[in-house]
């Protein structure tokens, strides 16, 4: 059931966590050791986003709150960075048996061979098909921060191989993000574009759980990982057609 499948996000942190330890304490100095493992958590940990006076939405930091998650699949992500925090703690002291962690919240993922329950696979989807939209919502309540997964591949590539600076504890947070926050409305026009097509929209209640927006800082991920994300949303999207109406994704 979903809570058995979120419920498998702490377990399976913690599990990748002790088989780390374990092969770093039966290797020593070895080349064989596990020196970090990279926690991919989720955007989603910090609930609701905060808003301006005016109503714009504000960045989330890192260092912002995370105690009002807003489903069980929030929770259990930032249950597995609690896990993974107290594991570095735990083993700081270790020796051959400790790893350091790098989390990385990774906001909105959009690009070929997506999750086909995601927005940006269903307009798409839809579009191609000479269907009628479904829309959650009138369009300017809710928004999403998107990263095209080039980006999310490299900067996770990036968050194994750096050096962790000296001032370190072995635990570090990073935001991967688009770093711009894109209504509904927005992702919408964006998808007829890269598809060359419209159509209309049959709008639904909102659904429960769905926070009403996402938006990532990504100052310690530029700082730490030398990274920002390359590719636009245009350019993401356009691939991202271009693979769906290709033969590669007639099986998908």
């Amino acid at each position: 059931d979903a809570v058995g499948a979120t419920v498998a996000n702490a377990l399976s942190a913690v599990n990748v966590l002790s088989v780390a330890s374990r092969v770093n304490r039966a290797h020593g100095a070895d080349i064989a050791r596990v020196p970090r493992v990279v926690l991919a958590s989720s955007g989603s940990v910090y609930g609701e986003a905060s808003m301006t006076a005016d109503g714009a939405p504000m960045a989330s930091r890192v260092g912002d709150g995370t105690d009002h998650p807003t489903s069980t699949y929030a929770a259990t992500k930032r249950s597995s960075e609690l896990l993974a925090k107290a594991h570095v703690a735990i083993h700081a002291s270790a020796g051959a048996g400790g790893v350091s962690v790098i989390v990385a919240r990774i906001f909105t993922v959009f690009g070929p061979r997506g999750r086909p329950d995601m927005a940006v696979w269903r307009f798409i989807k839809q579009l191609t098909s000479g269907a009628r939209l479904t829309r959650f919502g009138d369009g300017q309540s809710t928004w999403r921060d998107y990263v095209y997964v080039d980006d999310v591949v490299d900067a996770l590539t990036r968050a194994l191989m750096v050096d962790l600076p000296e001032s370190s504890d072995g635990f570090e947070i990073v935001n991967i993000a688009g770093a711009r926050p894109v209504f509904l409305s927005e992702i919408i026009a964006a998808c007829e574009e890269a598809c060359g097509t419209s159509s209309a929209v049959d709008e639904l209640p909102q659904r429960p759980g769905d926070v009403g927006g996402t938006y990532g800082d990504i100052t310690e991920a530029t700082a730490l990982l030398d990274w920002t994300p390359k590719t636009t949303l245009h350019d993401g999207l356009r691939r991202t057609v271009a693979w769906w109406t290709s033969p590669e994704a007639d099986e998908y």
